[in-house]
Order: C-alpha cells, then sequence, then structure tokens
C-alpha cells in the first residue's frame, strides 16, 4: 500500500530499493489472483523495472500498466519478443511460444503446427486402432472397416474420460506412463535389430550358422533356473576386476598385462561408487562418478573382445561395449565361462546336425567344390 500510493513520485527504477525497505511480497501485489509470482515472473519484473525506466524515465504506475499490458508474456519474452525463455513455460506453450518468436509469421506457424498435430495424432490412432482390430479378430489381416471404426472410437472415449476425471494431472500421468513402458520396448527393439541382421547375415552366407559362440548367453545368469550363474552373477557384482584378470591370464595375455587390466577396472569400478555416494554431500559428484563408470566397461568390454578374438565367435565392439554397459556381472560371468579348459564354455551357434562335418568340408571350407557340385545337379 505504502509504494502503490507514492506510485506516481518514483520512477520503475527506484522500485527494486523500495522493496528492501518493504519485503518482497510488493511483487505478489503485482501476478493478480494468484497467491504469489513465480521465479520467473519476479526476475522479469525486477529486470524489467531498471530496464523500462532507464530507456523512458516513465513513473511507477507507468511501468504497472506496462506489465499488465503484457500479463500473458511474464517471465516469457523480452522486451521485443524476439526470445524466450523456454523453461518458464509449461511444456503445452513451449512450441507455440516458441512459434510466436518468428514475428509476423507467429500465428501461421502455429496453424500449421496444429494441422501437423492433427495428422500425426490421426495416422497415429489409425494404426493403433489397425492393431488392435486385427487382434480382436483373431488374426485376420484386412478385419472390416466397421470393427475398426469402433476401436477408434473407443480409444478416444477412454482418453477424452481420463482426461475429464483427472484434467492436466491426468495427462501429465498418462504421458509419464507411455514413456516409462515404451523404454524396455526401446532395449528390446536394439536386440531385435541385431538378431535381424545376424540373421540375413547367415541366410547370404556371411556368418556361419554352426560357427562358435558363447555357452553362456549374457542373460542367462537372470533368466534360467542354474544356482551357479545365480552366484556368479551376485559374486562378480563386486569383483569382477578378478574376474578379468583370471579371464586376462586364461588368454595367455600375460601377468603384467592381466595385473593392469585388473588394476585399472577396480580403480574405475571403486570412484564410480564412491562419488555415487559422495553426491550426498558434494552435488555433481555423480556425473564424474558415471565416468569412471564408462571406464569400467570399457576394460570389460576389451577383455570380451579378446574372448571373441580368441575363439572366433562372430560379434563387433558395439555389442561386447552395451552388454558391459547394461549387464557387467552377466558379461563377466559369460567371460568367465569361456575360458574353461578344453573348451568347454564354447558351442556353436545353432545345433550342427548329423552331416555336419560335410557341410563344413564341402560349403564353407570349399565353395568352390560346393559351386561345382551344384553345376551338375542343374545339368543332370
Amino acid at each position: 500500500k505504502q509504494w502503490y500510493q507514492r506510485r506516481v513520485a518514483i520512477t520503475a527504477g527506484e522500485y527494486s530499493s523500495l522493496l528492501t525497505e518493504t519485503n518482497t511480497a510488493n511483487w505478489d501485489m503485482m501476478c493478480g489472483g494468484s497467491t504469489e509470482c513465480n521465479d520467473c515472473e519476479t526476475y522479469w519484473m525486477e529486470a524489467y523495472s531498471t530496464n523500462y525506466s532507464s530507456v523512458t524515465g516513465d513513473t511507477l504506475e507507468d511501468f504497472v500498466t506496462f506489465l499488465n499490458d503484457r500479463r500473458h508474456r511474464w517471465g516469457m519474452y523480452n522486451l521485443d519478443e524476439t526470445h524466450v525463455r523456454l523453461s518458464c513455460l509449461g511444456t503445452t506453450s513451449m512450441w507455440f511460444a516458441l512459434m510466436n518468436t518468428y514475428g509476423d509469421l507467429g500465428n501461421f506457424l502455429c496453424i500449421v503446427s496444429m494441422g501437423a498435430i492433427i495428422l500425426y495424432f490421426v495416422t497415429s490412432s489409425d494404426s493403433g486402432s489397425l492393431i488392435i482390430d486385427i487382434l480382436a479378430a483373431n488374426g485376420i489381416e484386412d478385419p472390416p472397416r466397421s470393427q475398426r471404426v469402433f476401436w477408434a472410437l473407443c480409444e478416444g472415449a477412454t482418453a477424452t474420460a481420463l482426461l475429464v476425471a483427472g484434467g492436466t494431472d491426468a495427462l501429465g500421468a498418462l504421458q509419464t506412463v507411455s514413456i516409462i513402458t515404451g523404454l524396455p520396448y526401446t532395449i528390446i527393439l536394439c536386440f531385435l535389430c541385431i538378431s535381424l541382421w545376424r540373421a540375413l547375415a547367415m541366410e547370404m552366407g556371411d556368418i556361419d550358422p554352426y560357427g562358435p559362440d558363447f555357452k553362456v548367453s549374457v542373460i542367462d545368469p537372470i533368466t534360467t533356473w542354474k544356482p551357479e550363474l545365480w552366484l556368479g552373477f551376485l559374486k562378480n557384482l563386486f569383483i569382477t576386476p578378478f574376474t578379468l584378470y583370471k579371464v586376462m591370464t586364461a588368454l595367455g595375455q600375460g601377468v603384467g598385462n592381466s595385473i593392469s587390466m585388473a588394476m585399472t577396472a577396480f580403480i574405475c569400478w571403486l570412484l564410480w561408487i564412491i562419488l555415487l555416494i559422495l553426491q550426498i554431500e558434494v552435488e555433481g559428484s555423480f556425473a564424474l562418478g558415471w565416468v569412471f563408470y564408462l571406464g569400467f566397461v570399457t576394460c570389460i568390454t576389451i577383455t570380451r573382445h579378446k574372448v571373441r578374438l580368441q575363439n572366433g565367435i562372430n560379434g563387433n565392439p558395439c555389442e561386447d561395449f552395451f552388454c558391459a554397459l547394461i549387464l557387467y556381472p552377466c558379461t563377466a560371468v559369460q567371460l568367465e565361462e569361456a575360458v574353461r579348459p578344453r573348451g568347454e564354455g564354447i558351442t556353436t551357434l545353432m545345433p550342427a546336425p548329423a552331416d555336419m562335418q560335410n557341410y563344413r568340408d564341402v560349403v564353407v571350407e570349399n565353395p568352390a567344390a560346393d559351386k561345382s557340385n551344384q553345376e551338375d545337379e542343374n545339368s543332370v
């Protein structure tokens, strides 16, 4: 009330010093209807109170009018409205606020964006309705269109009911759930892409389907009923560096190289754990901790790569890295099993048929002879 009575006598630039004489709640009086100004609004008004008065020299009353004329843009845009602070906006407003920074094209771009969003939603809904329709029709690939329309309406009605019942909170919850449920499928898709690539490579003869492979899969310690693999998984949560030492020694890398690899892995693993715990007291230390984790993963990647090369197992360094990154205890168990004596940890990629030796002699080791046999069969 004190500053409001003096609004004609002081300039907007003097308002900041007046706040120290009273309290910052005066800003809240200007936020009309809200209990208090948010951080973006307060920062915006403090900055503009100085900049506006230094340019115009107007009084606080003029400044209040200036603010009220731009209430819907508080804390969002600069004076000429060419830049926007997206962090001050809700997720539903960010895109349109960005479009409005393009001057006279802003409204046009907003309309085009709305059209694109509608098309995206319609096509996505249509695809989802088709999948549900096929499932409901017991696998028929061309079900009746009326049935597809029925499922589309059901989807729309369900979404509408959720939004009406829960409002914006329900929308945020749905978005969170969709992200959480979609993340595992992203990982599965990565594995499916590799599987498809390998299947095509086998079909074209680039990969021997009966070549060597790890006897223990990366996921076996957590998906099979083998207590020895479970114990190996639990053990390698803590002693993977020692496992790397044993594997490197079994590969004939020498004691010095083996100790060097194990010590590097141990130091990186230990610093990863310490820095994550230190985050409680030192903000930001977790980031450095994850850097050391990547160093630990790199040690496992190098070791797995050496095991593959020595045994002729198909793969690439990227697969080695992601196996170690996502499931490093399982990868350690796999490597420990792979270096068992007499090749007990190595098997074939696919079970070999009874006449496999003849197949390997003719097709794999002597493809020219196989080609001549095919020509003889064609001539007959």
